[in-house]
């Protein structure tokens, strides 16, 4: 009888401290795979924010290619804004003239009948 206690308490004994490393092993296990996700997370953060920084630079590029066409764009339609207000002018005047040479035809017209 002293053997079957002896065997249950070594079979307890070594049970105990399995289960006490199966434990230990489970804590550490679940520490590692948490500290892995917070690494996975930082990296895609940076990963992300480095998109953002990559896409606003871009961005700010396209933005100045855009206002430097808009200057150029804005400097065109001044010159063609100053041409048609020649051009007006000198449809006003071709108008006046128009309108004094059909007086004077008429005039002309009126003498000869």
């Amino acid at each position: 009888m002293e053997i079957w206690k002896l065997i249950t308490i070594i079979v307890g004994a070594s049970g105990f401290w399995k289960v006490l490393d199966l434990l230990i092993k489970y804590r550490s296990d679940k520490k590692l795979k948490s500290a892995e996700a917070n690494n996975l997370y930082a990296s895609a953060q940076n990963s992300i924010v480095g998109n953002w920084v990559q896409w606003s630079q871009t961005l700010e590029k396209r933005v100045k290619v855009s206002e430097e066409h808009t200057a150029a764009m804005e400097e065109i339609i001044e010159k063609q804004r100053g041409q048609i207000r020649c051009l007006e002018r000198k449809v006003t005047q071709m108008e006046k003239k128009n309108k004094e040479l059909l007086k004077t035809i008429n005039e002309l017209k009126s003498s000869n009948a």
